[in-house]
């Protein structure tokens, strides 16, 4: 059995008319001790979907559809009971550490609170092992760090610290929500080698949630390709990243760096709106291979090759030629 199964979540927003549909239908299943890698621009749905998965959705959010955890389904169960399972055995690093993170409680108090709530630790104790997690995740002297405040520490400091508080209470599923936004790129690699690094030790799995494609080509193990709340490509990352079917994977491909002097190929268009999505496949007004068929009918995400997945009806036909 997966430690994850999601299956047919749909998320909508609450509006004054209709509600707003912004995830569609979406399945996914993480193994145990697995790096799943889930990845598409902004505004694609992705960071909502892991909410879901959380129940940190607001008020004016709703779900349908199931997200089994170890056999119960996170949806049905009580508040309570979700409180005490979230942080424990499901936790998250949330996108932006300087706003997840309390600005007037120091950083080993805010780790120390989560190992007293869900582990019954001592305030003692819990303290003391909060300066453990804090060397754990690398950060020097954390004797004097986790008694200070998060202003007084780096983005990549405070990035480490979030990752601290995630994995204080051993969790079985951890979900990185764009781990190394706004870090430089020397610090986004060591964020990420910490992770893999946390990962082995603690046979802990992993949804890591990013919009580059190559963080998702070094780090996961199997990747899902997001566009406008659908999953549009699902594979091992060998096959994503070597043999992509479909054009809207093949784009962020092309949008890559490349050699010195060869100009970057971006997407042409944005993502649309929740309301304003196109008739057919919903990236067919963005699509290069668009031809009057994909307008008709939105495609079902089916199986191309041998364990690799697509939303596109021209997959078989469409010949990719790599000029990473």
């Amino acid at each position: 059995m997966s430690l994850l199964e999601v299956r047919d979540l749909s998320l909508f927003f609450k509006t004054s008319s209709v509600p707003l549909n912004v995830v569609n239908k979406l399945s996914l299943s993480i193994e145990k001790a697995q790096i799943f890698g889930l990845a598409g621009e902004s505004g694609c749905g992705k960071s909502l979907t892991a909410l879901a998965v959380m129940g940190l959705l607001p008020e004016n959010a709703y779900v349908e559809g199931s997200v089994v955890f170890e056999g119960r389904n996170l949806l049905a169960m009580e508040k309570e009971a979700l409180r005490k399972l979230r942080g424990k055995e499901v936790s998250m690093i949330f996108q932006e550490p300087m706003t997840s993170l309390n600005p007037v409680l120091t950083v080993g108090y805010q780790i120390a609170e989560a190992l007293e709530t869900h582990t019954g630790l001592s305030k003692k104790a819990a303290l003391e092992r909060s300066v453990e997690l804090l060397r754990a995740v690398k950060i020097p002297s954390p004797e004097t760090r986790a008694k200070e405040y998060p202003h007084q520490m780096s983005g990549g400091m405070r990035q480490r610290v979030m990752i601290a508080m995630a994995i204080a209470c051993n969790p079985s599923l951890l979900i990185a929500d764009e781990p190394t936004t706004a870090l430089d790129v020397t610090i986004e690699a060591q964020i990420l080698e910490l992770l893999r690094n946390i990962r082995d030790e603690r046979n802990m799995a992993v949804l890591l949630i990013t919009h580059d494609i190559g963080v998702i080509a070094e780090n996961a193990e199997v990747a899902a390709i997001m566009y406008a709340g659908r999953i549009v490509e699902f594979s091992r990352v060998s096959a994503v990243l070597e043999t992509p079917k479909h054009p809207y994977t093949m784009g962020l491909l092309e949008s890559l760096p490349k050699q010195k002097g060869i100009p970057l190929k971006p997407i042409r268009g944005s993502v649309p709106r929740p309301g304003e999505l196109p008739l057919g496949c919903k990236f067919s007004d963005r699509c290069p291979y668009m031809i009057p068929e994909c307008a008709k009918e939105e495609p079902q995400l089916r199986e191309i090759t041998a364990g690799q997945f697509a939303r596109c009806i021209r997959s078989e036909e469409i010949k990719w030629e790599s000029s990473i």
